[in-house]
């Protein structure tokens, strides 16, 4: 797990896939399916992964698995 603290330049980073991602899957930001990104991001971060665009490609694969399970 990662446990070093978020720095501010972790923060924008995770704001750029965040805006991305939901732009990406026409999510508002305020929107239940932004929340559902930003935890995925959050856990993805945690847990070791920190390069931006890792993260993006592993949001992207969760949102097409779901897309294929639940329509």
């Amino acid at each position: 797990m990662h446990t070093q603290i978020m720095e501010p330049s972790d923060l924008e980073m995770l704001t750029r896939v965040l805006h991305h991602m939901c732009n990406q899957e026409g999510h508002q930001l305020d929107s239940d399916g932004a929340q559902n990104v930003a935890r995925k991001l959050l856990y993805l971060f945690q847990s070791g992964m920190v390069d931006e665009f890792d993260l993006m490609d592993t949001v992207e694969a969760w949102s097409q698995e779901n897309q294929r399970r639940f329509g």
